[in-house]
């Protein structure tokens, strides 16, 4: 099942993070990214999330929380990372 969401951008520190805003379900909520180059050409990525519960959210087992959002956030670093690359190749075929 697809779901849009909107996320407003509120911190951007090329090279080094970026970070979001905005609701999940009835909460508020915050995400980022922080990249670190590592020895082998590689970028390390470390997404964080942050949410405020609110409403019916606060029903919500943690853990069946938790296993949510890190399912969520595996599939979006999986695009993230397929979308980046794909740019670097274009960018070197040009």
């Amino acid at each position: 099942m697809s779901r849009s969401r909107s996320q407003e951008v509120t911190v951007v520190e090329p090279p080094r993070s970026l970070a979001f805003a905005g609701p999940m379900g009835t909460s508020a909520a915050r995400w980022g990214m922080e990249f670190d180059p590592a020895d082998d050409g590689q970028t390390d990525t470390m997404m964080w999330i942050e949410v405020d519960l609110a409403g019916i959210m606060r029903a919500i087992p943690a853990n069946l929380l938790k296993s949510r959002i890190q399912r969520v956030s595996d599939i979006e670093m999986v695009a993230i990372k397929v979308a980046v690359e794909s740019a670097a190749r274009e960018g070197a075929e040009s």
